[in-house]
């Protein structure tokens, strides 16, 4: 079906938009990421570069697609792509999936999809592929290499009891044979033969032994129950089969489970567990303490009707944070303080009730995290960082693997820099599905906090091998490509620097702009403070120029350049 664009382009200026504490919601009546409309609460999103212009492009289920046009712009997509839906829940799972470079789209809904991405403007409904699949509902979905031959696998789950009129199946897991579409339906297991609850699925080589292990949340509808999961046995007996897991402390204890997230949130290296439950349970948050699995209580295990876990640094001083939805109470920002607790921020990033899916990823190349979170009614929500995280350093890393597996799904990324005097590695999975019916962008994101040099970069490719890179310069984006070399990466409008600098930063009493661009007589710049406010004005008349901040107050500005109809922005700290 062929992509049509709609003229529907916003541009994110900043009285459309407010501020919390450094978290600037955007609110124009023009932009159609905010302003369209989805009925029910549980629907999963993704940032995906689906035309691989450099730009996050953003996927709303059930069958939404925004173009970034950058400079805070995006348009509505009029793909085809599953107009009629029978069912409100819907969730979303993006990767190259016959290895063009492309991403494709599989779709949890009623039926349920999957899309290939054929460039120049076209996606093909491929689901008559896949065998038993007509009409089929679902709740969540992913994609995977579940049998390590380097092709990627699809998962589809199917909540019994949850799909209205639908005919209830048990889970469809599709093994892919060639590498092109050729798919082979999988059974044997008791997700693929009985009929259970199951929610989201996820990915995860939890035992770093590997291969893709397998957890089913299965959040049985109000009473507490056991989930669904699995460990890979592929590279210990060399076959193609799951073992059910039955002894881990997250596998012993009655669950209402609706997102699972392994990730490394104390920098061990190894990957520890956030799962959100709903009812019958607590939110459990567990310390991996070499390979044993051990109850941490913290601020978000003590609340209950939870669904995503969406983690990043999102202040990007080394560290991960973790952002709760729920469709009872508001979102909740907690921030890993670095050592061992979190801290509720009350004040940063508030969202009215019923959300669901979230939805992390840097769309405007500035160097930290932003948000879209999905759900109902005025929950659905665009957040531009614009917090401290923008004068601390970070990386960015596109990995581009061999074929088919191009967007190395289930690759493993760790670094090392010092970072406030000490050495500290942090550790990334890739993955197709890493927050509740939704994914984060596949890109590798590291805050870096005042690190000066990456000591050490090691990636740990899904097809076995395994790359080392040292003295990486921070503050950049990179493309790393398997069996190739690290490049950097052109950032928004093609550039890799600001068209426009500012220094020093933080300031005092006075900054300087200094622009790269030819200057005409509308050049205007302006500052405003995160509550949008206009502090500062000036037409532009050199390409440096000097500003007396002297009687500005104390706090984080936003200075924003226009010229020839375009926009540029950055952020000042100004501190005495």
């Amino acid at each position: 079906m062929k992509l049509n664009f709609i003229p529907c382009i916003s541009l994110f200026f900043f009285f459309n938009s407010f501020s919390q504490g450094g978290w600037t919601k955007i609110i124009s009546a023009t932009n159609p990421v905010t302003t369209f409309t989805s009925n029910g609460f549980y629907k999963g999103c993704a940032w995906i570069d689906f035309d691989n212009d450099g730009l996050l492009d953003l996927s709303a289920a059930p069958n939404y697609l925004f173009k970034n046009l950058g400079a805070g712009n995006f348009t509505t997509v009029v793909t085809g792509i599953l107009p009629s839906p029978m069912q409100d829940p819907g969730g979303v799972s993006w990767a190259d999936l016959n290895g063009d470079t492309l991403p494709d789209l599989i779709l949890a809904e009623y039926p349920s999809k999957i899309y290939l991405n054929s460039g120049g403007g076209n996606f093909t409904d491929f689901s008559s592929n896949l065998p038993n699949f007509s009409n089929y509902a679902a709740w969540g979905c992913t994609i995977g290499d579940y049998n390590g031959d380097n092709r990627l696998d699809l998962l589809y789950v199917h909540a019994n009891g949850f799909h209205g009129a639908a005919t209830p199946y048990p889970c469809r897991l599709y093994a892919q044979k060639t590498g092109t579409f050729d798919f082979v339906q999988k059974t044997g297991y008791a997700f693929t033969d009985s009929l259970k609850p199951y929610t989201v699925p996820y990915w995860s080589d939890y035992d770093q032994d590997g291969d893709m292990d397998l957890f089913i949340a299965t959040g049985p509808g109000g009473a507490a129950g056991y989930d669904y999961c699995y460990k890979n046995m592929k590279v210990e007996l060399s076959i193609d089969t799951l073992f059910r897991m039955n002894s881990n402390a997250f596998t012993t204890l009655k669950q209402d489970g609706q997102c699972y997230n392994f990730i490394d949130y104390d920098n061990d290296k190894d990957l520890d567990l956030c799962l959100t439950n709903y009812n019958g349970n607590q939110t459990c948050f567990y310390n991996n303490n070499s390979g044993v699995y051990s109850f941490s209580t913290t601020p978000f295990t003590l609340t209950q009707q939870n669904l995503s876990n969406c983690w990043g640094d999102y202040d990007n001083d080394g560290d991960l944070d973790v952002i709760i939805t729920s469709d009872n109470t508001i979102t909740r920002y907690f921030r890993n303080n670095g050592n061992n607790t979190f801290t509720q921020v009350t004040i940063t990033l508030t969202n009215v009730a019923g959300s669901a899916g979230i939805t992390n990823g840097d769309y405007d190349n500035d160097g930290d995290l932003d948000l879209f979170i999905h759900g109902a009614g005025n929950a659905r929500s665009l957040f531009r960082n614009d917090t401290v995280a923008n004068i601390r350093k970070f990386v960015n890393f596109k990995l581009i693997g061999v074929t088919p597996n191009i967007n190395a799904i289930g690759a493993k990324v760790k670094i090392k820099a010092t970072i406030g005097g000490v050495p500290t590695w942090q550790y990334r999975e890739i993955s197709a599905q890493n927050s509740f019916q939704s994914q984060n962008d596949l890109r590798v994101h590291f805050g870096l906090n005042n690190a000066t040099i990456i000591d050490s970069l090691i990636i740990n490719w899904p097809s076995g091998t395994n790359q080392t890179y040292t003295n990486v310069i921070p503050t950049n984006f990179y493309v790393i490509k398997e069996l190739g070399g690290l490049t950097t990466s052109v950032k928004e409008n093609n550039t890799i620097e600001p068209n426009f600098l500012l220094y020093p930063n933080p300031a005092k009493s006075s900054l300087n702009v200094k622009v790269n661009f030819e200057l005409n007589r509308n050049t205007l710049l302006k500052i405003l403070d995160l509550n949008g406010k206009e502090v500062y004005s000036y037409h532009l008349t050199t390409k440096v120029h000097e500003v007396d901040i002297s009687k500005f107050a104390d706090g984080t500005y936003i200075v924003s350049i226009l010229n020839d109809g375009k926009s540029k922005t950055q952020k000042i700290i100004i501190e005495r």
